[in-house]
């Protein structure tokens, strides 16, 4: 492939909410530069796009995928970027990765809940946005209602540069608000008026003169709009209806025209934790916007250059791991297809194969570059499931299977769980883990069982006791064993964890020995008495004991501990504590009274509430194991209008029924045992 010249290169993320229009404008984008003689169809599973199986079933777009193409002198490098809220991993790198987000916004449905949470991370970045209103070409659709909604929730800077002569099945055309011709609709003259204004306020000269009531020629206007668009001015709206074509190729141009080139947004970096502008003469940094792995290749790295430039037959060096790194082949991507390359300049996205140890949001540089680019702060997983294997052949192979996954999608999680042994799979929702654990199976024949994790119950006292004894004999013929302590115990502050205190004087039992009772308490406070979780917030004080000159020994006064703190907590009032998790809930407000009632039925707490926009903030507090299942519940009550924060926040006491219940299962399992 010919070398592209940095100035002529536009990274762009194609995003907004699932079903919104985005792949299918994809393909009007590449069959309007020639490169397909006719569009794919996501029913017929041909896009460019979605060539992942997985994405062929589903029928909608589950990962980033790279579409790398040229028309009229301009390389566009577009990402096409999966709108459901369980992907949001790929989009927080994809809009990194990018100098011009355009938000699709589909005219059937309106803005979504995860338009508005990307327009925000967009706006935290400060990138330049574009907005497409797609399917205008489908029934009972209207531009004017849906571009109403969006200045109505994004401010009134968003101003149609493209505008429709019709909806629905008699649009057949655009017209220009920047020139519009004679023939086109009256609405075109105050639109046009309204976007000079915004256009002007990007040049102080330009302004002045406009003020002083001179005209703006086309070529000035068209000049300053893509400085109004970088600086966040100006945020245009473009009529489109892909499946019919309407609007592309103007939509294509005015994305060549108008969005910035990757130069033009000045980035940041960290020497050590002192954060530095990125010098235009800077060695190698690359941003590494996706990973992932097929059965062919083993892995793909998918980089954004950020500075200096990427030859093939060099090296980097990972700045998360320090390794310096070779790669086996270095290519352009078009979704599935590869082209190879020699070098991948500053500002242009390529790929990289077989460099396994590789993440999402990694930064690469030359040797000499010591530097990293910002770190991304993933959200947390909302849902998790405990998984085993459902053949013994596999348990070696899941563990390296499972870390793949992860490697691919950084809003995975997997992890023992030290408490309850369980294996951990965490993810946005039960939708996106049974998503990664069907490509478990399809990539690397591993079939895994899922069940709910267990809820890490703690147990504790609230009340003291004093002088317990506790005497181990043991009798079998030869060496014996014997071993008397005598304890006090009581409660620690919540988080006090454990104590252990000798409060012997003189030698009834000997110092070797006194360790050896803590030791047994430690074993049975892992355990558990109750109810088989941990015991937590104790202190033991070893106050009395007897031994024997021949039978004492290590073993004898370990389970003589064991025994002692056992029954020293049946009589100290035990009482089991729960995880508490702190929620911050965003739903529709319409739905703000059954989501606050269906909270307080779960034994939640709202703590405030409040509004952003069209959408009410409910934060609250909630026992864990009443949120298990959230996720599935809350989009039912919204319609799918929703997402959520969680974190723990503390532990409290289980109320005495629930308890009582988690007990007698427990006795239950014992018994069966």
């Amino acid at each position: 492939m010919a070398r592209i010249d940095t100035e002529q290169i536009r990274n762009i993320a194609i995003v907004g909410h699932e079903g919104s229009g985005k792949t299918l404008l994809v393909e009007a984008f590449l069959h309007e530069a020639g490169l397909t003689t006719r569009m794919g169809s996501i029913k017929e599973g041909n896009t460019a796009g979605d060539f992942d199986p997985d994405e062929k079933e589903a029928g909608k777009s589950l990962f980033c995928s790279t579409i790398s193409f040229s028309h009229k002198g301009i390389s566009y490098n577009v990402l096409d970027v999966p709108g459901s809220p369980d992907c949001i991993g790929e989009t927080l790198t994809a809009l990194r990765a990018v100098e011009c987000a355009l938000l699709c916004v589909d005219a059937t449905s309106g803005v979504k809940v995860n338009t508005r949470r990307i327009w925000k991370e967009a706006q935290d970045l400060g990138l330049p946005c574009c907005f497409a209103i797609t399917r205008l070409d489908a029934e009972n659709t209207s531009f004017e209602k849906t571009l109403k909604e969006i200045v109505d929730q994004f401010g009134d800077r968003c101003i149609p540069v493209l505008y429709p002569d019709a909806s629905s099945s008699a649009l057949s055309t655009v017209f220009s608000v920047t020139h519009p011709p004679a023939d086109a609709p009256g609405a075109l003259a105050s639109l046009n008026e309204k976007l000079v204004e915004a256009v002007v306020e990007a040049d102080d000269e330009l302004m002045e003169t406009y003020l002083e009531g001179e005209p703006v020629s086309e070529e000035t206007l068209a000049k300053t709009l893509a400085q109004a668009v970088l600086r966040r001015l100006l945020f245009p709206v473009m009529a489109l209806a892909a499946e019919s074509r309407v609007g592309i190729g103007p939509a294509l141009e005015f994305l060549g025209t108008m969005a910035p080139p990757p130069n033009a947004i000045a980035r940041q970096v960290f020497a050590g934790e002192e954060a530095i502008p990125l010098a235009p003469d800077n060695g190698l940094v690359g941003f590494v916007y996706k990973t992932t792995a097929d059965e062919f290749v083993t892995r793909i790295s998918y980089i954004r250059i950020i500075s200096g430039s990427l030859a093939a037959n060099a090296s980097f060096v990972n700045r998360r791991t320090g390794k310096a790194e070779r790669f086996a082949a270095l290519f352009k991507p078009c979704g599935k297809e590869q082209h190879p390359v020699e070098v991948g300049v500053c500002g242009d996205i390529v790929a990289v194969t077989k460099v396994e140890d590789m993440l999402a949001a990694d930064t690469i540089t030359d040797a000499k570059t010591n530097v990293r680019l910002p770190e991304i702060r993933f959200p947390t997983p909302m849902t998790a499931v405990a998984v085993k294997p459902k053949s013994r052949g596999d348990e070696q192979k899941i563990s390296s299977a499972l870390r793949e996954l992860v490697a691919d999608d950084r809003t995975l999680t997997v992890h023992p769980d030290p408490q309850t042994g369980d294996l951990i799979v965490s993810g946005m929702s039960d939708v996106h883990i049974h998503l990664m654990l069907k490509r478990l199976k399809r990539r690397r024949k591993v079939e895994v069982e899922t069940f709910p994790p267990k809820i890490p119950y703690k147990e504790t006292i609230t009340k003291s006791v004093k002088y317990v004894d506790y005497t181990h004999k043991k009798q079998t013929g030869g060496a014996g064993q014997y071993a008397k302590v005598v304890v006090d115990m009581e409660p620690l502050e919540r988080g006090g964890g454990y104590e252990f205190e000798d409060k012997i004087f003189g030698g009834v039992i000997d110092q070797s020995l006194r360790p050896s009772v803590d030791k047994g308490i430690q074993a049975k406070m892992a355990e558990g008495v109750i109810a088989g979780y941990p015991v937590v917030d104790v202190r033991v004080r070893l106050v009395d004991g007897k031994t024997h000159p021949v039978d004492s020994k290590d073993i004898a006064f370990q389970i003589a501990g064991r025994e002692v703190f056992k029954k020293c907590l049946v009589q100290c009032g035990p009482v089991l504590l729960e995880p508490i998790v702190k929620m911050q809930i965003l739903v529709p407000q319409a739905n703000m009274g059954d989501v606050m009632g269906d909270m307080n039925s779960r034994r939640g707490r709202i703590l405030t509430t409040g509004s952003e926009g069209p959408m009410a903030v409910i934060n609250a507090q909630v026992p864990l194991a009443e949120v298990q299942n959230y996720q599935a519940d809350l989009r039912s009550m919204t319609g799918g209008e929703c997402q959520f924060t969680m974190e723990l926040d503390h532990y409290d006491l289980v109320p005495p029924n629930i308890q009582k219940n988690i007990m007698a299962a427990y006795e239950k399992e014992q018994e069966e045992k």
